[in-house]
């Protein structure tokens, strides 16, 4: 919806700038130019595929950010707990605990799908600068 107003997203703007363009892979998108489409999506519409540039991560970057997000969620009351030895606040209810562990868990799943995308999906530098705003993104919220 604000597309109109802030132009493409930020990645396909790194990945333009970087060198990267739309190649046609149709015949009859041969008439489309590299200036004319700035999007991923506008790309794909147009019959063409991504080719050179540089592809930050972007499900590096979201999964880095929702795990420390969600991960910083669940500290506080655990460390609130730990740190408790005379047992002056009040144990967890089991809501609390439900909450807790399927929190915790979700944060393993995002993780193992990290390892996954690591493993088959990306490059180290696409890897770095998805983490690099992964963390950043996070830090600054």
């Amino acid at each position: 919806m604000a597309r109109w107003f802030f132009g493409p997203p930020l990645f396909d703007r790194v990945f333009v700038r970087t060198g990267g363009s739309c190649l046609p892979t149709a015949p009859d998108a041969a008439t489309m130019t590299s200036a004319s489409v700035a999007s991923l999506q506008a790309c794909r519409a147009a019959g063409g595929r991504w080719a050179g540039g540089h592809d930050v991560s972007g499900h590096c970057f979201l999964l880095i950010h929702s795990a420390l997000f969600l991960a910083e969620e669940a500290v506080a009351p655990l460390l609130a707990v730990l740190s408790d030895r005379r047992h002056t606040l009040p144990a967890l209810t089991t809501a609390r605990r439900a909450a807790l562990a399927a929190t915790l868990g979700l944060v393993g799943v995002w993780v193992f799908m990290l390892y996954a995308t690591a493993r088959y999906f990306h490059g180290i530098h696409e890897l770095l600068s998805g983490t690099v705003l992964g963390v950043a993104y996070w830090a600054a919220l």
